[in-house]
């Protein structure tokens, strides 16, 4: 059992490489107008695998109090989740099984991947077996990525970010906004391996990975993208500053690498009004000035976009309409049954044709619609307690923080929470989710290895 323990933990850290493989091989399928969605089954296949995986780690540890408090957390888990589904099959006006079990299957995959997680970096830790798969594994899935978008750009066989637009590609990837969403929370970890490989300007070339990655991403024209790119960037450029203050030796090298990050940074200003996410907020600009226009015509408009033009500018270009989304939701939710308000609504509240049926794509508002009060706080005490612990250990070691580690680390948790509100699909969608609780797992390790030992684990990095 002890083997099988440690050869999961391996895999579920190079599972992480082979994500974008699976997106793209969804996204061509879903394109081709196939039904059946060949990243869903898989993932869904790993995560029956990992229950088990998680069953043997507490009988391996059985005298560990927080294995218990794991299946006790499931099991409250999984009560209120049936007592969600039955209440809604009875209330609402349009019960879909398949789509409401599927909902509630990838809502489910954020924490029982999280705690696997936690579980595998510490056991990876104690061999240092961690140092050679994470973040290079997290390096190599964004390479992918890139490698994908490039290929299918210049073959002229990406599809559209939004094809009412015509604007922004996603390569082979159907998401755009699942994708901006992993590339913002990647991007972090993949400045701090390429900055830690670069110990010598003869290994630059490790830049030039970053530069197509830039590439890339700016690609996909989303708001989100682009914002995540100037963050990370600058978050570097920071933790380099305050390196070269706190660290006498090896100036001319912080130097360099601050003339690196500010160029980079720079080329990206200098690119902006060539890039798509540039014309999309001028197109932004143009639809609500026609809708208002024809808001004053015989045609009209309809009512979701009558509140859409009147929402504040800036708020309705951030959100992309979610505002209105969120106004019906929340309409719905009004109107929703005592038990529903305490344990959900279940997928998108209220509809009445299939069609109708809206996610807001805000994740912290979906997820309260869909769980309810009591439901919600149960579904978010893993990610609370992660929030909690990791800001309090950034406080207590603050000074410490400024490792080109620790900074990119809370760049990408900070992304990976900011993207969850922004533009939703991070935390209930399993190919998003899979690299947030990773990288939440992976700074949770360290924090906890520091605040116990008072040490910062250098151990636990990349590896030269």
């Amino acid at each position: 059992m002890q083997s099988f323990i440690k050869k999961y933990s391996i895999f579920l850290m190079l599972y992480i490489v082979f994500q974008p493989v699976l997106d793209a091989v969804t996204g061509l399928m879903t394109q081709a107008h196939m039904n059946v969605s060949f990243g869903v089954l898989i993932r869904m296949a790993v995560m029956a695998v990992t229950v088990f995986y998680l069953l043997i780690f507490l009988i391996l540890n059985r005298d560990n109090k927080h294995g218990f408090m794991m299946i006790g957390y499931f099991v409250l888990l999984a009560i209120v989740s049936a007592i969600s589904l039955f209440i809604n099959y009875k209330t609402k006006v349009l019960f879909i099984t398949s789509l409401e079990v599927t909902t509630l299957a990838k809502s489910l995959y954020y924490p029982v991947m999280l705690l696997a997680y936690l579980y595998a970096f510490e056991e990876l830790a104690e061999d240092r077996i961690i140092n050679r798969f994470f973040p290079k594994v997290i390096f190599f899935a964004v390479n992918i990525i890139s490698i994908i978008m490039i290929v299918a750009h210049f073959t002229n066989s990406s599809f559209s970010s939004y094809s009412y637009y015509k604007l922004g590609e996603s390569g082979w990837f159907f998401a755009a906004n699942e994708l901006s969403a992993i590339v913002s929370i990647t991007f972090p970890i993949m400045i701090w391996y390429a900055l830690k490989k670069i110990n010598t300007w003869s290994r630059i070339y490790y830049w030039i990975t970053i530069i197509v990655a830039i590439y890339a991403d700016l690609l996909i024209g989303t708001k989100g993208s682009l914002l995540a790119l100037l963050f990370s960037i600058c978050m570097g450029i920071l933790a380099t500053i305050v390196q070269f203050f706190m660290y006498k030796d090896g100036r001319k090298y912080f130097v360099g690498i601050f003339a690196m990050l500010a160029i980079t940074l720079g080329g990206i200003v200098v690119a902006y009004p060539a890039m798509a996410v540039s014309k999309t907020s001028e197109l932004h600009t143009e639809m609500i000035k026609d809708k208002k226009q024809k808001a004053k015509t015989k045609k009209g408009i309809t009512k979701d976009q009558k509140k859409y033009v009147q929402t504040n500018k800036t708020v309705s270009y951030l959100f992309s309409g979610r505002t209105v989304y969120f106004e019906n939701a929340a309409h719905n939710f009004s109107k929703a049954t005592p038990a529903q308000k305490i344990f959900g609504m279940g997928y998108a509240t209220s509809f009445k044709h299939e069609r109708d049926a809206k996610l807001v794509e805000m994740d912290y508002v979906d997820i309260f619609f869909q769980f309810g009060l009591i439901g919600t706080i149960v579904y978010m005490v893993p990610l609370l307690y992660c929030l909690i612990y990791l800001i309090g250990a950034f406080l207590r070691k603050f000074k410490y923080m400024w490792s080109y580690k620790w900074a990119m680390l809370v760049a990408s948790v900070a992304l990976g929470f900011g993207m969850a509100l922004m533009t939703g699909h991070v935390i209930e969608a399993p190919s998003v989710s899979i690299y947030f609780v990773s990288v939440l797992a992976y700074a949770m390790l360290n924090a906890k290895i520091f605040l116990r030992t008072n040490e910062d684990p250098y151990t636990i990095d990349v590896e030269s």
